[in-house]
């Protein structure tokens, strides 16, 4: 089994409420590293103005995390509230300081077996290539050609779940202004992060009217305006089980589709081959509703926000 540790990667979790997608998420993470590697574990904690149920949860998973084992996992507890975007932020910036290249978790993401190779082959291959930023462990449901020989595919975005990266993006994310209005309201930046998929207009959007609160899509759009790529593995890596209605940003639904399958007869992608049709697959997988899509491309920011605080108040 490889390890982590004498590799230079330094892998965390993220938890806060979910104590049984946290056990299980663990117990996967343990089945499939080194029995050297370490586990960095970051808590959020609970404020007064949250209900009797949630501070009961969120107690719940430090009383466990506070029984793991002190040797094998480093748990950062915050003394307050961060909120998902503080805690992701601040991880994310005290794993950097420790390592150049990173793995992240969230607490409802079980890796599969040939997770930690794949991600450890391409974080140590394409560290220093400023072209690639982002390795994602989900294998998004697109048709593969046949004749397609690489274990992994390049895309314009990423997604979160199972999600590797270097230092070297972190110093660009951590530089870049985040300033929505300056994207939203720009024809030519707008232009370019439509482009990426169509959620991610109205995500800046929500994002900017604090109605949601996301953190990837502006580590999407630190790749995209640095013209970056994402691997992808061709068959996913990980399974998110977090479609049980107690995800933030995924509801009581159906899966979202991945592909599988045995890729043992797959190489590894050894130079930088983008393709254009397979990221077009992957991009569309991101539509939204065309009636939806065009009121947060055409109309101004400040009916939005009004249209959307009337849809919550009349229940639509």
């Amino acid at each position: 089994m490889i390890s982590l540790k004498k590799n230079g990667i330094g892998i965390f979790i993220l938890a806060y409420k979910r104590l049984n997608h946290l056990k299980k998420t663990i117990y996967r993470l343990k089945k499939f590293i080194h029995a050297n590697d370490t586990i960095h574990i970051f808590m959020d904690n609970f404020s007064d103005d949250q209900t009797s149920l949630e501070i009961k949860k969120i107690k719940a998973v430090k009383k466990y995390l506070n029984n793991l084992d002190k040797k094998k996992f480093t748990v950062i507890f915050r003394r307050e509230r961060f909120g998902m975007k503080k805690n992701w932020i601040s991880a994310y910036d005290y794993m950097f300081k420790k390592y150049k290249k990173v793995i992240c978790l969230e607490d409802d993401i079980l890796i599969k077996e040939s997770f930690i190779n794949f991600m450890i082959f391409y974080l140590n291959y394409y560290e220093k290539n400023n072209k690639i930023m982002n390795i994602t462990g989900f294998g998004t449901k697109i048709k593969i050609p046949k004749k397609y020989s690489y274990d992994c595919y390049l895309t314009k975005r990423s997604m979160s779940w199972g999600q590797g990266s270097w230092r070297r993006v972190w110093i660009k994310f951590s530089k870049m202004k985040k300033d929505h209005k300056s994207i939203i309201t720009n024809k030519v930046n707008k232009l370019k992060l439509i482009s990426c998929g169509e959620d991610l207009l109205r995500t800046m959007t929500l994002d900017y009217l604090k109605l949601a609160e996301s953190i990837q899509v502006w580590w999407i759009w630190n790749i995209i305006r640095n013209n970056g790529l994402s691997i992808n593995p061709i068959n996913s890596l990980v399974d998110n089980i977090g479609y049980d209605g107690t995800g933030y940003h995924t509801k009581l639904s159906k899966k979202f589709p991945k592909n599988f399958g045995i890729i043992s007869n797959k190489k590894r992608m050894l130079k930088v081959d983008f393709d254009q049709k397979l990221n077009s697959q992957f991009i569309e997988k991101f539509k939204i509703k065309t009636l939806t899509f065009n009121l947060f491309n055409i109309l101004p920011i400040k009916l939005i926000e009004i249209l959307i605080k009337l849809k919550k108040i009349l229940k639509i």
